[in-house]
């Protein structure tokens, strides 16, 4: 599949989790594409509090504390 080739605009969606059996969020990132380009200058990433403790393993792998 060829990225010139899809719609003009899509949004790029990532999640990480605490880590936790049913995770709770703990960031969530939006990557948008114009014509099968990012666009960084309007790309945005939150971080969420999660209502509970994220584990030592999820923290391994995403790094978020």
């Amino acid at each position: 599949m060829n990225p010139t080739d899809w719609p003009s605009r899509l949004l790029v969606v990532d999640v990480e989790g605490n880590g936790t059996s049913q995770p709770d969020l703990v960031e969530v990132a939006a990557l948008p594409l114009r014509t099968g380009s990012p666009d960084v200058t309007t790309a945005r990433a939150w971080l969420i509090r999660p209502p509970r403790p994220v584990t030592e393993h999820a923290t391994r792998v995403h790094g978020i504390t």
